[in-house]
């Protein structure tokens, strides 16, 4: 209930910033979901995710022209 009425929250997992979600200021209450890269660069994708796409052990990284792109290492 509570994070409903801020604008910014914070998910903290294992010891470390994983998620912010920012809300808009307008009526209809949109949100936006980020994942938080920290200081050296590391980067937890949410459980979701891991949980959608069956990833646990390691991804490859690809470069592409406008995005990061996080495949599966098989």
């Amino acid at each position: 209930m509570v994070s409903g009425q801020v604008r910014r929250t914070v998910r903290i997992r294992d010891g470390r910033t994983s998620t912010k979600t920012l809300r808009g200021g307008g009526p209809d209450g949109d949100a936006e979901k980020f994942a938080v890269l920290d200081r050296v660069g590391r980067l937890q994708l949410p459980d979701d995710h891991l949980r959608r796409y069956g990833r646990r052990h390691r991804v490859r990284l690809t470069a592409d022209d406008d995005h990061i792109g996080v495949r599966p290492d098989a």
